[in-house]
């Protein structure tokens, strides 16, 4: 009988997606993290190991992905709990592109500005 394959995560999943995307070599990539060999991004996008937090940012750069959406998705996979308190105290991370629809909505609507479900749906139709 054949074992079934480890499930991959979501962040390896996502991130295997993005290096094999990228124009970059697994080894420039790995340089630009400050490691000698590929290694770490073979076993990065197999799902062998979890990216350490702290290098997040800078995957996120290299690979010109939303730092917000990828520290957002490992850290909610890799510790729910410290995910769940983070967002239970300053609430949910919000990605690049939904900080320029807030900010296309608030150069519409300021802070304070809506007050009704009828203002909220003359805002959205200006957004069109």
């Amino acid at each position: 009988m054949k074992k079934d394959a480890p499930k991959v995560s979501k962040t390896a999943e996502y991130l295997r997606d993005k290096i094999e995307k990228s124009p970059l070599k697994q080894k420039q990539i790995s340089e630009e993290l400050g490691f000698n060999t590929p290694n770490l991004i073979t076993m990065i996008k197999q799902g062998s190991i979890k990216v350490p937090l702290y290098l997040l940012p800078k995957l996120a750069e290299v690979l010109k992905v939303d730092p917000r959406k990828l520290f957002g998705m490992a850290l909610k996979e890799y510790n729910p709990e410290t995910y769940q308190a983070v967002t239970s105290t300053f609430g949910y991370p919000i990605t690049e592109v939904e900080t320029k629809i807030l900010e296309k909505l608030q150069s519409i609507a300021p802070y304070g500005d809506i007050e009704s479900s009828e203002e909220i749906e003359a805002y959205l139709k200006k957004l069109g």
